[in-house]
């Protein structure tokens, strides 16, 4: 997510050599090329197939028809859903072969609590609010994952209590009903936005995006924790940083497997004016790409 009101600045002076953690095989390769100037966006594989749910919005202002939620091919680009129209900043998780996208209402120039739009054909979209705003608080960005028989999101907040931006966590049986969880909060005392959650042998991995202050630079950094309380960070950190034609920004992340690969999207640009999509690749499993983050 860019900075709230626009989709995405320039100061290329900041953009220091990208990968600078992430050289030779094995590693996470960038793609040399931008997809569409989507920022918010979500892979999911259904019946095996590689989709890409994209959140289509102005860069500032427009009205409620010029946000939706669109589920596309990921290879061809062609258009399978539209849905959802006055919501974006979502992700998308599939269960049972039933695709549940969880997005935030805008509304008042800014952006609301969490709705769940749920489907079996990819025609039909059931809708329910899962989430409320805890005033004066807005939310804004969200990731969905299963662990251990249970379901979690983590979600974006900007609580007055902490430092702007924070990652709250709710949990569910079954992806409808949820409960948040107190005490668990990531980042109360930096920018901690964007977040990307995912589970392994009883530790939750977690990407977002941390600003780089005093920099106008954004980078996606990760982090684990046994509890959603206590962090490790990644030793290779940061997993993203901004490298050639990418600007000061890569955010956004979001990853799923797919025979035996990691597809990791993300967005580049300036976090003022611009955003374009762009994806990176890791030659292995999403266990092994989590393990290969924290390998030394």
């Amino acid at each position: 997510m860019m900075t709230r009101g626009a989709k995405g600045g320039s100061d290329a002076s900041n953009a220091q050599t990208a990968d600078r953690n992430l050289p030779g095989e094995g590693a996470l390769v960038k793609e040399d090329r931008y997809l569409s100037d989507v920022c918010e966006a979500s892979p999911i594989v259904l019946h095996d197939r590689l989709l890409l749910m994209e959140c289509i919005r102005p860069g500032s202002g427009g009205s409620k028809k010029d946000y939706y939620i669109a589920i596309k091919d990921a290879e061809t680009g062609g258009e399978m859903a539209r849905l959802a129209t006055g919501y974006g900043l979502a992700s998308a998780w599939v269960h049972n072969d039933e695709v549940y996208v969880y997005a935030s209402r805008w509304q008042g120039g800014t952006w609301n609590d969490v709705t769940l739009f749920r489907s079996g054909d990819l025609r039909q979209w059931r809708r329910q609010k899962v989430i409320e705003q805890d005033p004066p608080e807005h939310i804004f960005n969200t990731s969905v994952c299963e662990a251990y028989g249970k379901f979690l999101m983590a979600y974006e907040t900007d609580d007055p209590a902490y430092v702007p931006f924070t990652i709250k966590f709710a949990q569910s049986r079954d992806l409808v009903g949820w409960k948040k969880i107190p005490g668990a909060i990531y980042g109360p005392d930096k920018y901690a936005a964007c977040p990307c959650l995912r589970y392994l042998d009883g530790r939750y991995y977690m990407l977002y995006l941390e600003h780089m202050k005093p920099q106008w630079r954004f980078e996606t950094y990760m982090v684990r924790s046994p509890d959603l309380k206590a962090w490790e960070p990644s030793p290779r950190n940061p997993i993203l940083a901004p490298g050639e034609g990418e600007d000061i920004n890569t955010s956004d992340p979001d990853i799923t497997e797919h025979r035996g690969r990691v597809y990791l999207y993300y967005s580049i640009g300036d976090q003022r004016t611009y955003s374009k999509l762009k994806r990176a690749v890791f030659n292995g499993t999403l266990a092994e790409f989590l393990e290969w983050c924290y390998r030394k």
